[in-house]
């Protein structure tokens, strides 16, 4: 059994055990890929209830050190955040790629919904006017990494089987004979997951997240698209690039 600092004033139980398990990522005693022990194994060899071996690896989560693999067990995930450069638009698909990840999506769900009276602005609309709305939660490598909540025009004619929505959206939009955008705006936000958030992005409540809003316009500077996305912070990050 390894010991733990159990002392007055020794700092938790949870904490001593992310930090030995850090160390051990860190140095590359469990690499990239490999599954850690399992929680009853790391019960054993700290002698700790189940409650502060999850508290443990919650923080190594949280941090984007590991993921849960489903079947699998805990595994040592990239420690480097996925980074994407503000320059051209792009698909999460296409980012992904691009990075040599695997996308995709760990579930899908597409419904029709009344315009409020923000969404009718934004759409040059009326209230009640029906539009699309796509709730997904996309993965890179099988972690999540965003939750998307998009809404496109009610004028577009879209399937509305979930099944349909689980690979690039702008591929399908595209094979529906809507037109890629021309131009976007976007805007950033840090705040913190809420329950619903947490949940999709299998982290804790309370964790960073980043919030993006993106508006995209077609030819006619309509608008096309209107995405709230919340990633993952210790998974994401944006770079923007500038000359003068």
């Amino acid at each position: 059994m390894s010991t733990l600092d159990t002392s007055k004033g020794a700092v938790p139980l949870y904490v001593q055990i992310y930090q030995k398990l850090k160390e051990k990522i860190e140095s590359k005693e469990y690499e990239y890929g490999q599954i850690i022990p399992t929680e009853l194994e790391l019960q054993e060899l700290y002698g700790v209830s189940r409650i502060t071996v999850r508290q443990a690896i919650q923080a190594l989560e949280q941090e984007g050190l590991v993921s849960r693999a489903r079947g699998r067990g805990t595994v040592v995930s990239r420690k480097e955040k996925i980074e994407e450069l503000l320059t051209r638009i792009k698909s999460f698909t296409d980012e992904m790629k691009d990075r040599g990840m695997t996308p995709g999506t760990r579930w899908a769900e597409i419904a029709q919904v009344e315009a409020d009276e923000k969404l009718a602005e934004i759409f040059s609309c009326q209230p009640g006017d029906a539009l699309y709305r796509i709730r997904r939660v996309r993965t890179a490598d099988d972690v999540a990494i965003v939750l998307f909540d998009t809404y496109l025009p009610g004028t577009f004619s879209l399937p509305m089987e979930n099944d349909a929505y689980y690979g690039s959206l702008y591929e399908l939009l595209a094979e529906q004979g809507v037109t890629a955008p021309v131009e976007i705006e976007e805007q950033f936000e840090a705040i913190v997951a809420d329950d619903e958030t947490a949940k999709a992005l299998e982290i804790q409540p309370g964790a960073p997240v980043m919030k993006r809003v993106r508006t995209s316009f077609g030819k006619e500077s309509n608008v096309q698209e209107y995405t709230l996305s919340y990633y993952n912070a210790a998974r994401y990050t944006y770079v923007i690039h500038a000359e003068r």
